[in-house]
């Protein structure tokens, strides 16, 4: 795979698919002063793989529940990298998924006012989403991603061989962006990633042609709108009615899944106000919950779903920013009022996603 090329307002850096992990970690403690940030799971998992890791100037396991991602958490690391004598030309490298991606990103964007970062993605949303996009999110209490910033990694390795040692909810996880990235821009590309979307994690080459597709989709919205002014804001497709959803279950819901339920949701709205038909619902919705690993949704208490929808970024006063569909390649922003008509329409969604 060539690399991927990335324009940020902040620096350009590169996502590069590699074969020898061992060799990389070599390489990055031979030519920066190393500092890893590493998710604990993964190093347990891999430690063999990651033998070189040993030879940077500090370790940090982390663990990867939503619990931990928080301000908090992010300060015992800053108190951690000092403690190891941290230097301003020292380099974090991050090696996890996108909740370890949000705690990395925020400490390099603040520790001495920024120091140098580089990821290595090991979950099928990090590497086919996330990595891609300079953003980080950290929760404060109960809502989600409250607190962040835009400090691009200096450089992505993709080590797509992760893929072939993730659970199938994990794989599910990562298929929600990329489904959201395929409905974005619709046309080949949409049908092209939904044809082979089956493919992962079994066949690597072509799991690698899906993640690549779904980088240079996020990498074009990205490169036109980085701080999300405008067009950047249709990545967020899925995410309110998701977010509120992971709040409301205590994070039950793995983040990748809970977008794909959101954009359902999403749809769902859409169809009822009239912006595509049922038949174009139900080809969306077949696709969608052909990843959604439940066949029940439960929310007994739409008020505090309700009450976490009203917490989301994008709520200015009582409307929603949705993200809502108008067909395949034709994702839109629209206000929603947060009324009893989007209760009800949830109310009917909750009834068809049961039935």
């Amino acid at each position: 795979m060539k690399n991927i090329k990335v324009h940020s307002v902040f620096r350009d850096y590169e996502v590069e698919f590699i074969e020898d992990l061992k060799g990389l970690i070599k390489s990055l403690n031979k030519n920066y002063r190393t500092h890893y940030l590493i998710d604990q799971g993964v190093w347990k998992f891999y430690k063999a793989k990651l033998e070189e890791v040993k030879k940077g100037n500090s370790i940090y396991p982390f663990e990867a529940v939503e619990s931990k991602k928080t301000l908090e958490e992010v300060l015992n690391y800053v108190k951690f990298l000092l403690e190891k004598k941290v230097q301003k030309k020292d380099v974090i490298v991050v090696i996890g998924g996108g909740l370890v991606q949000d705690i990395g990103s925020f400490t390099a964007h603040i520790l001495k006012r920024g120091v140098e970062w580089i990821f290595i993605p090991t979950t099928l949303l990090a590497i086919a989403d996330s990595c891609i996009g300079s953003k980080s999110g950290i929760n404060v209490g109960k809502y989600k991603n409250q607190v962040g910033s835009f400090h691009p990694p200096s450089h992505i390795y993709i080590y797509s061989a992760f893929l072939k040692t993730l659970p199938k909810l994990m794989i599910l996880d990562g298929i929600g962006e990329i489904v959201k990235h395929a409905l974005l821009k619709g046309g080949k590309s949409y049908k092209s990633i939904k044809d082979n979307l089956r493919f992962l994690p079994s066949d690597i080459k072509k799991s690698e042609k899906v993640i690549y597709d779904s980088l240079l989709i996020k990498k074009e919205i990205v490169e036109e709108d980085e701080l999300e002014k405008n067009i950047r804001r249709l990545l967020n497709y899925g995410h309110s009615f998701g977010h509120a959803l992971e709040g409301y279950t205590k994070n039950a819901i793995l983040h990748g899944v809970a977008v794909t339920i959101g954009m359902d949701m999403a749809n769902y709205i859409s169809m009822k106000r009239g912006f595509i038909s049922q038949k174009e619902f139900a080809e969306i919705s077949k696709v969608l919950r052909d990843y959604i690993p439940y066949k029940e949704l439960k929310i007994d208490d739409l008020d505090t779903y309700m009450e976490f929808l009203s917490r989301d970024k994008k709520v200015v006063g009582e409307e929603l920013n949705a993200i809502l569909c108008k067909g395949i390649g034709k994702i839109k922003i629209i206000k929603v009022k947060l009324n009893d008509q989007l209760r009800k329409e949830l109310q009917n969604y909750l009834a068809y996603f049961n039935e």
